[in-house]
């Protein structure tokens, strides 16, 4: 029974990573002909929905309320609102990035949030720092490397496909440091319905915010009716599908392994973007997104192995 128990957990866990990298693609579809900026708004609408929903069926709505009894307090809400900011902020730049440089050179290089995340959860919340992670860090170099030269001597999608670089590694980092802060909040007893809906209640706000100020509010009025059904539907595999099966599987086995499989999602986005949206795939590409996967593997792997017997020591000292 404990087997099959697992096998169902990693079944939910590679629900996430096809829920993930179809998200890639239907955002790569949407920038096509519809406006980048519309498209944090729109995304965030399912992950908002799921959100309400979640918390009307676990009864979650008092941690929100002052005046409730389980009112879990600002300083617990305001890291969901900060990472709702933060990683639209970072949309913005993904959605630039994956335009410029399509998913096979954008989705592997936003992998990096694996070392800024540790950066992050090193500096504010006093998390340890390991030696092994820089060979998994040191693999995503590799990868990433060998990813470039696959572009410099394939087909890249534009002439301007190295503006993706850096836009990419900015999202990459609101990303890293958006995942600490809602490890943050969470910390300070929030539930997961709690901090969905706060993280997407700013992030839509946010987003649309950003339409307004940067004076394309009108551009979703006129947005293709193809881009307003892509952009949605990478908010509900990604923000829905991908959740609820991260969940899911979260409950049934341990967190190594299902980091393990996630870690899948790069090269599961890289061979949808090959087959349904024809971008060029070479040898050093193919083995820049392969070296990529090692090297999260490694680092997210490892890391909760590493967190969880340091939480087991405290523990035990705790009891003594």
């Amino acid at each position: 029974m404990a087997k099959d128990h697992h096998t169902r957990g990693e079944l939910w866990a590679l629900g996430s990573v096809l829920g993930w990298s179809s998200a890639n693609i239907f955002d790569r579809l949407a920038v096509q002909s519809g406006d980048p900026l519309v498209g944090p708004f729109l995304r965030g609408l399912p992950s908002l929905a799921l959100g309400l929903i979640l918390m009307w069926k676990q009864g979650t709505w008092g941690e929100i309320r002052p005046r409730s009894e389980r009112f879990i307090g600002r300083r617990a809400i305001m890291p969901f609102i900060w990472a709702g900011v933060l990683s639209t902020l970072g949309l913005f730049l993904y959605y630039f990035a994956i335009r410029l440089g399509g998913v096979i050179l954008t989705i592997p290089i936003l992998e990096t949030w694996v070392i800024w995340g540790t950066l992050a959860a090193w500096a504010m919340l006093g998390e340890r720092l390991r030696g092994f992670l820089l060979i998994g860090w040191g693999l995503i170099a590799l990868g990433l490397g060998s990813l470039i030269l696959g572009q410099l001597r394939g087909q890249p999608l534009s002439s301007s496909w190295y503006w993706a670089l850096p836009l990419a590694v900015l999202a990459a980092v609101t990303y890293g440091v958006s995942g600490v802060l809602w490890r943050d909040g969470q910390l300070r007893g929030a539930h997961q319905s709690t901090a969905i809906t706060l993280q997407f209640i700013a992030s839509v706000g946010v987003g649309l915010i950003g339409l307004v100020v940067s004076g394309h509010g009108r551009a979703l009025a006129a947005l293709p009716i193809g881009s307003l059904a892509d952009f949605l539907g990478s908010g509900l595999a990604s923000g829905v599908i991908a959740i609820y099966c991260i969940f899911t599987a979260l409950r049934m086995v341990e967190v190594a392994r299902v980091y393990a499989v996630s870690s899948l999602t790069p090269l599961a986005a890289t061979l949808f973007a090959r087959f349904f949206l024809h971008e060029a795939l070479n040898l050093f590409t193919f083995s820049g997104v392969l070296i990529v996967c090692l090297g999260v593997t490694v680092t997210q792997v490892f890391g909760s192995r590493s967190a969880a017997q340091d939480r087991e020591q405290e523990a035990a000292q705790a009891s003594r």
